[in-house]
């Protein structure tokens, strides 16, 4: 039986062919070399191959002649079109529905948190599933790791690396839940990307051919630190100004400094300290036209005013919480630390030091 192929056509500029434009399709067949030319007329559209499109498949070239002034022969298009022509369909699934490109084509990028699971999927069509020739029976899939400097986040001469691969048959493939596989000193601390790379062997004169490359980048834990305050000091005056320091913020993350009256108890929703709230993202920044970053971002910021939050005597917690699209963007904690207050220890010093320098009554 003859195989029909159909080939969308390009739309000819009238710049370019002019009023009456000369075109034709070129099909070339992988296996004997056979040529057969095809004219072209009008502004393009569904073509029937007058050839049958062999096991090894054929070359389709479109050409066109330029304007009467322009004598050049273009090549608009080519396309390889034969019965191994593997098709892959991949989709990443993540807490965090970012997305750079577009997640229906083969390059588009996800992100994740390092301590968080992310799932892929597979789709591989169009093999040829009793073929005793590898490239017509599998594609290849290999999965590739870059860390990415530190302090930049950046991948600028990162080595890539092999994580693992594998060959595909037709079929469906789902992987995970899995975590990152970056070479990380810590799960929490990965810095990276995982890029999943499916290869269409060389087959029929055609190369090696990369046809689906989407990444997963990997952003590392938040961490934060308070300096100039030690767990269960007690404070008899104004509380000094603290340092508070923050380390790989997600890029998608609202974080804040809160304090309230009692011991630490998780889930507690307390004073926020003015000043203290950093917004990173297009969710916690909808009024902007672009979002504010894409990476994590590490800064400090000072707390000069926190007797205002602690005026009375007691047992407080200072805490700083993050959200991020992890956990339903739920309050995680990132640091914490209890101190008190007891002015009243102040108070009956400068009783007793003025009862001691009163003179003596006659």
């Amino acid at each position: 039986m003859k195989l029909k192929t159909f080939l969308c056509l390009c739309l000819f500029s009238t710049a370019l062919l002019g009023q009456t434009p000369e075109a034709w399709v070129r099909q070339t067949d992988l296996t004997t070399g056979q040529i057969y030319d095809t004219p072209i007329t009008g502004s393009g559209g569904a073509y029937t191959a007058p050839m049958q499109v062999s096991a090894s498949g054929s070359l389709f070239e479109l050409f066109a002649r330029g304007t009467a002034w322009d004598s050049n022969i273009y090549l608009l298009d080519t396309k390889i079109i034969g019965t191994y022509n593997p098709q892959v369909a991949v989709s990443i699934i993540s807490e965090d529905d970012y997305v750079r490109g577009d997640p229906a084509g083969s390059t588009f990028v996800k992100r994740t948190r390092a301590d968080r699971p992310f799932s892929v999927n597979i789709q591989v069509q169009g093999l040829v599933a009793d073929s005793s020739d590898p490239s017509e029976h599998d594609v290849y899939l290999g999965v590739q790791g870059k860390n990415y400097v530190p302090a930049t986040y950046s991948s600028l001469n990162q080595p890539q690396y092999l994580i693992e691969e594998s060959n595909l048959e037709n079929g469906t493939y789902t992987f995970g839940p899995i975590y990152h596989q970056l070479t990380s000193p810590t799960l929490s601390s990965g810095n990276g990307e995982q890029t999943f790379t499916i290869v269409r062997y060389a087959s029929y004169q055609v190369p090696d051919t990369i046809i689906a490359q989407p990444k997963v980048e990997v952003w590392p834990v938040a961490s934060a630190s308070v300096s100039n305050i030690t767990a269960g000091q007690v404070f008899i005056d104004r509380i000094p100004s603290l340092v508070v320091s923050l380390s790989d913020l997600y890029p998608d993350s609202r974080t804040y400094v809160q304090v309230y009256k009692g011991n630490q108890v998780l889930g507690t929703s307390g004073t926020l300290v003015n000043g203290t709230e950093l917004r990173f993202g297009a969710y916690y920044n909808p009024d902007q036209a672009a979002s504010s970053t894409n990476v994590p971002q590490s800064l400090s910021v000072s707390v000069d005013d926190l007797s205002n939050y602690a005026s009375e005597d007691g047992t407080y917690t200072l805490e700083i919480v993050t959200h991020t699209p992890f956990f339903g963007r739920t309050a995680e904690r990132l640091y914490h630390i209890t101190f008190e207050v007891d002015r009243v220890i102040t108070s009956r010093g400068q009783i007793s030091t003025m009862e001691l320098s009163s003179p003596a009554s006659p």
